[in-house]
């Protein structure tokens, strides 16, 4: 692999015996006399590798690091030095430098730093090629819906997604695609290729909130690693951080996320040294945050400082020209990975799936799509085989007893609400917040006692 590698050094001596050992190896060389052209130059062209002299004629070596680490934060920087002291080299090594050699310098160490220098470049390559594959794949596959209201939702997206450092909270009850809007904003933003980072704060362990968060140093608590524990936000720095349901998030853990939003800075649990991270912040919730925070239960300063841009994805039932769409989405996916043919959906099966209402939204008809599709045996789907989630729950087909009779209101209501509930993946407290009803109602109504 050929590296473009740019020599800052006043030394003829230094800079031209580096330049003969490097494109003796195949690589392209350019030198800069001083500080200033050298930062001149990275306005026109951006290098693989640096090697910054320490001491320059106009512009000190730790500077032009400093300038060289805001302008073109992800090129390496190998300092060199002839009077090189530990502070010094501690000092390069804190702001960002790849390494520090000493002169006179030694052949060995220099070809050792190329070479663990092409192999860091070619995992960062790879890994840039597996997000680049991971977001075309994603905005192909995942970006479905033509009613007025999704595309506003998206047309919002995308211009959050322009705004590097801008907050967003995305809202909407469960099953809407909000993941899928958080990754779309990440996927179109200037940190596309950066991490995204995701969090589900409901599934959080109650002892373990901050250290999962912010990391721990090592002997932080009883049972911690020994060597510590970075945490989500630090994995996510350059990139994207995704909370999904912040509104189950402890209060404890709310301070310290606003304290970042506020600072962009954070301590690990344990830890004294604090961390300046670049972070993007993307929340979600499908409860009603200004509710929880009128209860004490969610933070009103954090709340303000979520809600910057706020985009809410409304519910399928409420954009029923897009089921259609999305089922036949999820045909084409379905197909490619159990290796079936099914071409569509008969009017009188689309019939049927427009007039159910979904309480489980998107994620229910994938799952509904998902079984269908399994057990499919022609070209065309049939109502028989889109069972709706839970049990009892069934989108009647013609030839049902039920299709042309009344049904008691009791066996409708159980049905309903075990299908909520599936879509809930059965935590009962979410299905009884989602059906406004009390725990003792919604167990009444499964064990058939609720008249």
């Amino acid at each position: 692999m050929e590296l473009l590698i740019h020599i800052i050094d006043d030394d003829d001596l230094v800079s031209s015996s580096l330049k003969r050992l490097f494109v003796k190896k195949g690589h392209r060389v350019t030198v800069s006399r001083n500080g200033e052209d050298a930062l001149m130059g990275l306005l026109e062209i951006r290098p693989d590798l640096i090697f910054l002299d320490l001491s320059l004629p106009d512009i000190n070596g730790i500077d032009v690091l400093k300038k060289i680490r805001s302008m073109a934060p992800h090129v390496p920087t190998v300092m060199i030095s002839g009077f090189g002291t530990i502070e010094i080299a501690v000092e390069a090594l804190k702001l960002g430098a790849w390494d520090f050699l000493t002169k006179p310098l030694n052949l060995t160490k220099m070809n050792s730093t190329v070479e663990n220098l092409l192999t860091q470049i070619r995992l960062e390559k790879e890994v840039q090629q597996l997000r680049q594959e991971q977001q075309s794949q994603f905005l192909s596959q995942h970006i479905v819906g033509q009613t007025p209201r999704i595309q506003d939702c998206y047309n919002l997206a995308s211009s959050a997604a322009g705004t590097d450092r801008l907050t967003v909270l995305i809202t909407g009850e469960s099953g809407t695609g909000k993941e899928v809007l958080a990754r779309y904003i990440h996927y179109n933003s200037p940190r596309k290729t950066e991490p995204l980072i995701t969090v589900n704060c409901s599934a959080l362990p109650k002892d373990l909130v901050e250290s999962e968060l912010f990391g721990y140093e090592k002997g932080a608590f009883t049972g911690a690693s020994v060597s510590g524990k970075v945490g989500k936000f630090e994995l996510a720095h350059r990139g994207t951080l995704f909370l999904d349901e912040i509104g189950d998030l402890q209060f404890e853990a709310q301070a310290k996320i606003l304290r970042f939003l506020q600072e962009r800075e954070l301590q690990r649990v344990g830890g004294t040294n604090t961390r300046h991270l670049d972070v993007r912040v993307v929340a979600a919730t499908n409860q009603d945050l200004e509710k929880r925070v009128q209860a004490g239960r969610f933070r009103e300063d954090l709340y303000y400082r979520l809600n910057v841009m706020r985009i809410h994805l409304p519910p399928l039932r409420d954009r029923r020209e897009d089921i259609p769409l999305f089922a036949l989405h999820f045909i084409n996916v379905f197909n490619r990975e159990f290796g079936k043919k099914v071409l569509g959906l008969p009017p009188g099966v689309e019939e049927r799936i427009l007039q159910y209402p979904w309480p489980g939204n998107i994620r229910e008809l994938r799952n509904v799509m998902e079984r269908a599709i399994h057990l499919a045996r022609g070209p065309y789907l049939t109502v028989d085989s889109l069972l709706i989630s839970g049990p009892g729950a069934s989108i009647i087909s013609p030839d049902s007893p039920h299709a042309t009779g009344h049904r008691p209101l009791r066996e409708m209501v159980g049905d309903y609400t075990r299908s909520v509930l599936d879509a809930m993946d059965g935590n009962k407290s979410r299905t009884a917040e989602t059906l406004k009803i009390s725990r003792t109602r919604l167990r009444r109504i499964l064990n058939g006692e609720d008249h």
